[in-house]
């Protein structure tokens, strides 16, 4: 007792330790090379929102989902679904999170009245996210222009074999194919 007030003890101590490592992993239980992942998310989240001089986001590792969702934003959290963290497309997903962030798009888009109105809404949202993802590479990552297409050209590529094999268009996205289509027209000649 320190001045008539109890202090917790060792075991409560790491009791909240052990439950704020919960949340942060999203209750999801990392290999040491999954946790190192994700030290490297949180650095490209970090350095990214410094560059930008936004305020930071937080990563939050959830378990896999059936959706097949790698990774996903919400109004200032970063989600990202554990099976990413094997992925050499990690830079890519996050960078393309990211810019959702960057991009203000935690509201809906405006004029939207219907399911379809929605859905070209955040078509376009994604093509713009895209696009974004190059230029965090680039600023952030380092990495040329023309590098940071061919990554994310290489993620789309990955991405539409995967709706080849019978797998769905992620909601809100259109078919990878025509994604790879409208990054490439917005950065000719960088492939």
């Amino acid at each position: 007792m320190v001045g008539g007030v109890s202090r917790p003890s060792l075991a409560v101590w790491r009791s909240l330790v052990a439950a704020l490592a919960l949340v942060t992993a999203g209750c999801v239980t990392l290999t040491p090379e999954q946790q190192d992942r994700v030290t490297e998310v949180r650095r490209l989240a970090d350095a990214t929102t410094a560059a930008y001089d936004v305020q930071r986001v937080r990563v939050t590792v959830e378990p896999t989902n059936r959706l097949g969702i790698g990774a996903r934003y919400r109004q200032g959290n970063f989600y990202l679904n554990v099976r990413m963290l094997g992925s050499v497309h990690l830079d890519v997903v996050v960078a393309h999170e990211l810019a959702h962030y960057l991009l203000g798009h935690d509201t809906l888009p405006t004029g939207v009245v219907t399911h379809s109105d929605w859905q070209r809404a955040q078509e376009q949202r994604e093509l713009d996210a895209n696009a974004k993802a190059v230029e965090i590479l680039t600023r952030v990552r380092g990495m040329t222009e023309a590098e940071a297409v061919r990554a994310m050209v290489a993620y789309l590529r990955a991405a539409q074999q995967a709706v080849d094999r019978g797998s769905p268009v992620a909601a809100g996205h259109r078919q990878p194919v025509e994604e790879i289509a409208d990054l490439l027209a917005r950065f000719p000649g960088r492939h």
